[in-house]
């Protein structure tokens, strides 16, 4: 187990500063998310996100737009951000850009913790099944990365 705020220490040395947990433990992904928010990190759901940029959006320029309209509006952010409920970027609608891909090079500048609804298999996340048309594997070898069950945190008083 790894403690959240060593994490975070850890996370601000590295150039892609997104720290990526991997895992789907909701009460678990609850109760590092209340600790973040103690810890003035501001929290945003992705999926809420999308769907508002996207609305403004013909169709067919959604999947060409969306990752581009993705990273314009990170930038518009304060520094310390946390990203949750990402699968809907692993949509054919939005083509499969997946949330690593949208986010770990503008997190260059901020602090960013993205939770990351997959399985981790050594440095590759899969999220879904294979043959299914959502089906992602992403290498995360770039960015701090660590799987949900290891992250420990501190008792808030």
């Amino acid at each position: 187990m790894t403690d959240i705020d060593t994490l975070i220490k850890e996370n601000r040395t590295n150039h892609l500063k997104l720290l990526t947990i991997v895992g789907n433990n909701q009460s678990k992904i609850d109760n590092i998310i209340d600790y973040l928010k103690s810890s003035g990190w501001e929290i945003y759901d992705l999926e809420e996100k999308v769907l508002e940029i996207a609305k403004d959006m013909p169709e067919d320029k959604i999947r060409l737009r969306i990752g581009k309209e993705l990273r314009k509006w990170v930038k518009s952010l304060r520094n310390r951000i946390v990203l949750v409920n990402s699968n809907i970027l692993y949509s054919e609608q939005m083509d499969k850009i997946g949330p690593f891909s949208a986010f770990k090079y503008c997190m260059r500048n901020k602090e960013g913790i993205l939770f990351l609804d997959a399985k981790l298999r050594g440095n590759v996340a899969i999220y879904s099944i294979p043959g299914r048309p959502d089906y992602n594997e992403r290498e995360l070898s770039d960015v701090l990365f660590i799987e949900l069950n290891n992250v420990e945190v501190p008792e808030v008083s």
